[in-house]
């Protein structure tokens, strides 16, 4: 599989780049996957070390979704909030606006880090981000069937059938 570069612009100006592998680009949609080399805890969430992400850009969308699996079973769902996606054949960059929404196996949305928010963030992106929340709790369901559908196209992982 072909490795890539996962490049995140944090608001403060820092910079965060992952390797990852890719799965599918065509320079609108894009999807890398990640294989985590150690436990991480997401508010709550407990992502074991070998957990596999998924993660899903779109470059006319106001997010990106990582898809956290384990055994074979999805653990958790993360929306980050974003804008100034570009994916190109070497990298895949983004820029993080701080609000994430997490949906864990209960698929009730948790709002997360809004309290990070920089004082003087633009009234402009404020907007932003409450109507990227919105659309994202709005069309959850719908985003997940999509990428679903997407795993199964351009992955040779099983996406397993929901109970």
């Amino acid at each position: 599989m072909k490795k890539i570069l996962e490049k995140k612009h944090l608001l403060n100006g820092d910079i965060r780049v992952y390797n990852c592998e890719l799965i599918y680009n065509n320079q609108s949609v894009g999807i890398l996957k990640y294989i985590l080399e150690k436990q991480y805890n997401v508010s709550g969430l407990i992502l074991p070390q070998s957990s596999i992400t998924y993660a899903f850009y779109w470059i006319d969308r106001p997010y990106t979704l990582y898809r956290w699996y384990h055994d074979s079973k999805n653990i958790g769902n993360y929306f980050n909030i974003a804008n100034q996606i570009v994916l190109n054949d070497s990298e895949f960059e983004w820029r993080d606006i701080v609000v994430d929404v997490l949906y864990r196996s209960d698929d009730l949305p948790i709002i997360l880090d809004e309290d990070e928010l920089p004082k003087d963030i633009p009234t402009d992106l404020l907007e932003y981000i409450h109507s990227a929340k919105c659309h994202i709790i709005e069309n959850y369901q719908d985003i997940i069937t999509e990428t679903d559908q997407l795993l199964k196209l351009y992955s040779n992982f099983l996406v397993p059938e929901k109970n």
